[in-house]
C-alpha cells in the first residue's frame, strides 16, 4: 500500500465509509495518516488516593464494599463502592449510568483505577474512572491516541483503522512510505524516519515515541515552509523598476490636512530607500488599528505615478476597495494622478473600459480586490503592488502578482501585530517596518463586557449618542439564525430586535455579506453620510467602514471572535476625535472567555493584545496559516520553536544551494507540499 493509494483500499472501509471521508476531504491513504491524534491517554502514572490532581491518574486500589445500583431518576442511574489503595487511604468510586459495572468488580478484588481524584466532604472520589484487574491489565496500560472525529468515525475508529494501516495482516498490504529527509540531515539532527514517526504518532508504546515523531514533524514543517518562502522569494533581485529621481514627498506631504507622524515619516524613509536601491522591494509595513497605514499607500502611489509607473492597490473586500479608491482619489487628483477602480461585481461594459485605461496606461493607480490578477487585467508598466491586510492574501497571489509586470516591489499593509518568529515564517520574504505612533488627538476606546442583559441599557446609551447626532454599530458573528448556534446571535434577528426597541425613532440599516454588491454599497453610502444612525452588520465592517461620526458600537457574541478581530472591530469608532465606546456583549461567562474579554478591556495596544491572542488560541487559529498560502500547522508552534525555524530557514538556502542529488530531491518534495499548501503529511 501506497501513501497516494486511494482510501477506499484501506481493509474495513466500505463504500459509504469512503463516501463520509471524502466530504471531510480524506481521500487517500495520506489524508488518513495526516489525520494525527489531538492528545494522548497516559495511564502510566500512578498516584495514592491522597494525590489530588487536575490531571487524571492510575490508582491501585481493592474493592473493600460495593452497593446496588440506584436509579435517581429516570435515564440517571448510580452506584458506587468502596476502595482502599496500597497505602491503606480509602475512597470511594462513583459511576454514573453504568449499571453493568457492578458486575465487573469484585469485592476484595485488586483493580487499577484510571481518573481524576477530587475529594467530597474529606473522602477521595473518582468518577466514572476506567479500570482493570491488576492481575491481568492486559492493554490498560498502553498509551492510547485521543482524535477527532472524521468521516463518522470517532476516536477508537480512526485509532483501529491507523493500526490496520501501519500494521497489516499481510506483508503485501505493508505501507510504503517514501523518505524526503536525506539520511545525513537526519543523523545531524538526531530525527526519526519517515516510517517511525508514522508509527510513533498512530501507534506509540511511550510518550517519548510521540516526542520524537512530533519532533521530525515540526522540522519537517518548519523546513517546508522555509524553502516554500524562499522559493517564491524575489529579496535581493535586482529590479528594472528603479525610481532614483523620486518625486519629493514634502510636496506630497503639504498638501495633506494634518502631518505625518514620526512612525510614517520613517517608514516613508524605509520604503524610500527600497526604490533607490536597485532591488525588487519586499517590505511588511505594521502598524495598529488607526495608525495611519493607508496615507503610506498614497505616498507611494503618488511616488509611482510621478516615476511613470503604476501602482495596484489590494484591499480584501470590495467595500474597502470602493473605499480606498474615493480616498485615493481625493489625496491625488490634485497632481493630476487617476485613480481606477476594479471589481469582480463591475458591469461588462464598466469592466472593459476600466481593462483599456489599464492597459494603456491612463490608469495610473488601481484599486481592486482580488480582480487585480485575473488573467484578463493586463498592465502598461506595473511598478508597484500594495496589499491592505495580508493575513487575506498569500505567497502565491504575490507569484501572480510578479507575472504581472518586470518583477514590481511589493508592500504588505497589516494591523495584525505579529511577533518577530511568526512574521519570520508567515513574512519570510518581507523586511518590515512599524508604524509605532498614532496620530495626535485620538482618544483610547472605552471599553466594557456585559451579559446581554445589559442591552436594553446599551441601546439606551445608543440612543443618547444618536440623539447628539452621533451614529452607532452593533456587529454580529453571523447573517442568519442557525439552529446549531442557538446561543450566538445573527445580524438577522438583532435588526429586527432594534427595529422594535426604537419604534421608528432612529434610521436602523443592516449589512451582511449575502447581500448585492450594489445594495451593500447603498448601505455604506447612506451610513457614511449620515443617512443610517445605527448600523447592524456582520464582521464584514471589519476593515471597511471608516466614519468619522461613528461613536459608539456593541459586539454580540464576542466570544465568537479573536481577540485581535474584536481590536480591529473596535477600532472602526472614534475616528473622528471624539470620546468613543465599545461595549463587549457575551452569555458565555467561562474563564478563558473572561480572561480574553479583560485583555480587550484593559489594553489598547495591538501588539499586546496579538501576543495575548496567540497565547490564549495558538497561531494557527489566529492566523489561519491556509490564508497565507501556507500549509497549515500540525506539530509547529511558530513563538515556541523560533529557534528551530531559524535553524531550518539556514538549513533551507543550504540545501537550495546544493547540487547532491538527494539535497535537489529533498527541496523539490518539500516545495511541491508547500505549493499544494493542503497541510498534509508531506511524505505523500
Amino acid at each position: 500500500m501506497k501513501l497516494e493509494d486511494a482510501i477506499r483500499k484501506v481493509p474495513g472501509i466500505g463504500p459509504k465509509r469512503e463516501a463520509a471521508l471524502l466530504a471531510d476531504g480524506i481521500e487517500t491513504v495520506g489524508d488518513f495518516l495526516a489525520h494525527t491524534p489531538r492528545t494522548y491517554v497516559d495511564r502510566s502514572k500512578q498516584a495514592a488516593l491522597t494525590e489530588t490532581a487536575e490531571q487524571p491518574v492510575t490508582v491501585e486500589a481493592v474493592i473493600t464494599s460495593k452497593g446496588a445500583v440506584r436509579h435517581i431518576r429516570r435515564n440517571l442511574s448510580l452506584f458506587q463502592c468502596q476502595i482502599e489503595d496500597r497505602f491503606g487511604n480509602q475512597g470511594r468510586i462513583t459511576v454514573f449510568n453504568q449499571p453493568w459495572t457492578r458486575e465487573h468488580l469484585e469485592t476484595d478484588k485488586w483493580y487499577y483505577f484510571f481518573g481524576k481524584v477530587s475529594r467530597k466532604k474529606g473522602t477521595a472520589v473518582m468518577v466514572n474512572p476506567q479500570f482493570a484487574p491488576a492481575d491481568q491489565p492486559g492493554h490498560f496500560f498502553d498509551l492510547t491516541p485521543v482524535y477527532g472525529k472524521i468521516g463518522g468515525l470517532g476516536s477508537e475508529g480512526v485509532h483501529k483503522t491507523a493500526a490496520r494501516i501501519l500494521r497489516p495482516k499481510s506483508e503485501k498490504d505493508r505501507l510504503e512510505v517514501p523518505e524526503i529527509l536525506p539520511e545525513s540531515l537526519r543523523q545531524k539532527y538526531h530525527l526519526e524516519g519517515a516510517e517511525a514517526t508514522l508509527t510513533g504518532l498512530h501507534l506509540p508504546k511511550t510518550m517519548a515515541d510521540v516526542e520524537k515523531a512530533k519532533q521530525r514533524m515540526k522540522f519537517e514543517e518548519a523546513l517546508k515552509i522555509n524553502i516554500g518562502i524562499l522559493r517564491h522569494s524575489t529579496v535581493g533581485e535586482p529590479s528594472k523598476i528603479v525610481l532614483r529621481d523620486l518625486a519629493p514627498i514634502s510636496r506630497f506631504e503639504n498638501g495633506l490636512p494634518f502631518a505625518l507622524t514620526p512612525g510614517q515619516e520613517k517608514v516613508l524613509g524605509d520604503i524610500e530607500a527600497d526604490l533607490k536601491s536597485g532591488k525588487v522591494m519586499n517590505r511588511l509595513v505594521q502598524g495598529d488599528v488607526g495608525s495611519g497605514k493607508t496615507i503610506i499607500a498614497v505616498a507611494c502611489a503618488y511616488w509611482m505615478a510621478l516615476g511613470g509607473y503604476q501602482c495596484a492597490y489590494m484591499a480584501p473586500t470590495e467595500i474597502l476597495a470602493r473605499q480606498h479608491a474615493r480616498n485615493f482619489d481625493a489625496f491625488l487628483s490634485p497632481y493630476g494622478i487617476t485613480v481606477t477602480l476594479i471589481t469582480g461585481s463591475m458591469k461588462e461594459k464598466e469592466r472593459a473600459n476600466a481593462l483599456a485605461h489599464i492597459a494603456n496606461g491612463e490608469a495610473q493607480v488601481i484599486v481592486g480586490t482580488h480582480a487585480l490578477f485575473q488573467k484578463d487585467v493586463q498592465y502598461y508598466n506595473l511598478g508597484m503592488v500594495i496589499t491592505d491586510e495580508q493575513h487575506r492574501f498569500g505567497v502565491h497571489q504575490r507569484g501572480v502578482f510578479a507575472e504581472k509586470g518586470e518583477r514590481p516591489h511589493m508592500l504588505v499593509m497589516s494591523a495584525t501585530p505579529i511577533p518577530r518568529t511568526l512574521a519570520l515564517t508567515l513574512y519570510g520574504d518581507l523586511d518590515v517596518s512599524v508604524i509605532d505612533t498614532m496620530p495626535e488627538g485620538r482618544k483610547p476606546v472605552k471599553t466594557y463586557f456585559y451579559t446581554e442583559k445589559a442591552m436594553p441599557k446599551i441601546l439606551s446609551f445608543m440612543a443618547k449618542a444618536m440623539s447628539k447626532g452621533r451614529q452607532c454599530l452593533i456587529v454580529c458573528p453571523f447573517i442568519e439564525d442557525s439552529s446549531e448556534m442557538a446561543d450566538v446571535r445573527d445580524a438577522q434577528s438583532v435588526y429586527r430586535e432594534v427595529q422594535r426597541y426604537y419604534k421608528g425613532l432612529y434610521r436602523v440599516g443592516c449589512l451582511h455579506g449575502k447581500m448585492s454588491a450594489a445594495d451593500k454599497q447603498d448601505v455604506i453610502d447612506r451610513f457614511r453620510s449620515g443617512g443610517i444612525d445605527l448600523l447592524v452588520a456582520t464582521s464584514i465592517v471589519e476593515v471597511g467602514i471608516d466614519v468619522p461620526n461613528l461613536t459608539v458600537m456593541a459586539v454580540m457574541s464576542a466570544d465568537r471572535f479573536g481577540l485581535s478581530q474584536l481590536h480591529q472591530l473596535r477600532g472602526r469608532v472614534g475616528r473622528g476625535g471624539q470620546q468613543a465606546y465599545c461595549f463587549l456583549v457575551s452569555n458565555h461567562l467561562g474563564e478563558k472567555t473572561i480572561e480574553r474579554m479583560k485583555v480587550i478591556v484593559n489594553h489598547h495596544d495591538g501588539r499586546e493584545i496579538a501576543e495575548a491572542d496567540f497565547r490564549l488560541r495558538g497561531p494557527g487559529d489566529v492566523l489561519g496559516t491556509r490564508q497565507h498560502g501556507l500549509p497549515s500547522l500540525s506539530a509547529l508552534d511558530p513563538l515556541e520553536d523560533s529557534a528551530l525555524i531559524e535553524t531550518t530557514r539556514a538549513l533551507a538556502l543550504e540545501l537550495m544551494q546544493s547540487p547532491k542529488g538527494e539535497d535537489m530531491a529533498c527541496v523539490s518534495a518539500l516545495a511541491n507540499a508547500f505549493d499544494r499548501g493542503i497541510g498534509k503529511i508531506s511524505m505523500n
